[in-house]
C-alpha cells in the first residue's frame, strides 16, 4: 500500500479530531443538562417495539443515520438485502412516526440517539 499523503493524513486527523469533539460535547451535554422528554420520542417507541417483538428496528436507524441514509452500505454492515433493509426503514417510520426524508428529523433523531 502507498504511503499517505500529507493531505490524506491531515483529513483522517481532522476526522478522528471531529470525532473526539463530538464524543466531549456529548458526554457534556449528558452530564449538564437534563434530557427528560428532550429525545426523539421515535427512540422509545422503537425500543419498546423492539422489546416486545424481538426486532431490532432501533439498531436500524442508528447505523442508517450513522451512514448518512446510504442504504447499500447499511445494509452491507447489517447484512441486509437492499429490499429488506427498505422495508425496516418504512416500518420504522410508521411504528415511530417519523419521517426520514426531512433533514431536521434525520439530525434529532441522530443526536437523540447520541445523547441516549
Amino acid at each position: 500500500m502507498a504511503p499517505k499523503s500529507g493531505r490524506e493524513s491531515a483529513i483522517e486527523q481532522d476526522h478522528v479530531n471531529a470525532s473526539a469533539a463530538l464524543d466531549a460535547l456529548v458526554a457534556n451535554i449528558k452530564s449538564n443538562v437534563n434530557l427528560d422528554g428532550a429525545l426523539h420520542p421515535a427512540l422509545d417507541k422503537l425500543a419498546e417495539y423492539d422489546r416486545a417483538n424481538s426486532s431490532d428496528f432501533l439498531l436500524t436507524l442508528k447505523v442508517y443515520l450513522e451512514n448518512d441514509c446510504n442504504a447499500q452500505k447499511c445494509g452491507r454492515i447489517l447484512f441486509l438485502h437492499r429490499n429488506s433493509l427498505v422495508y425496516r426503514i418504512r416500518r420504522i417510520q410508521e411504528i415511530a412516526g417519523c419521517d426520514l426524508s426531512d433533514p431536521a428529523e434525520r439530525a434529532y433523531l441522530r443526536l437523540s440517539l447520541l445523547l441516549r
